[in-house]
């Protein structure tokens, strides 16, 4: 048994029905689950976007990782650098879309050293994340070692 990716990673939210319309309507992030906002041990009863439980995952199918919006009972959050990265295959092109949409960037998209693209943005609540492009995905493969 070893372990073989990472499943979801949580983002704190202050509000997750703001953080859901979010992260699907400007990231285009697809909304993978939505958990129910009545109790019920029942995972395949699932709520809507309108009427969200405390679980919701946006992003790709599995195995890929998947985003959590995570809304704490107090409604604290400690907004900064969040370490998630999300890749594109345009940066320029996303990077522009993303703010006619409103997204607020710490910098506009910049060639590394090391060669891959690379700008910061910033989510409603102020938690910070990274764009990438790389530099030559088609050659991204996941290997054993």
């Amino acid at each position: 048994m070893t372990i073989v990716s990472i499943d979801t990673v949580a983002v704190v939210v202050s509000n997750r029905r703001k953080a859901l319309q979010w992260f699907r309507d400007v990231l285009g992030l697809p909304v993978a689950y939505i958990g129910s906002a009545e109790p019920d041990p029942n995972p395949s009863v699932q709520g809507t976007p309108d009427n969200p439980g405390h679980w919701i995952e946006l992003g790709s199918g599995r195995p890929m990782t998947r985003i959590h919006l995570c809304e704490l009972e107090d409604h604290r959050i400690e907004p900064g650098p969040t370490g998630i990265t999300f890749l594109t295959d345009n940066i320029l092109a996303e990077y522009e879309r993303l703010k006619s949409k409103g997204v607020r960037f710490m910098n506009s998209p910049k060639e590394m050293e090391w060669g891959e693209w690379l700008c910061e943005f910033l989510d409603p609540d102020g938690n910070e994340f990274d764009l990438k492009q790389p530099l030559q995905p088609e050659k991204w493969t996941v290997r054993q070692f």
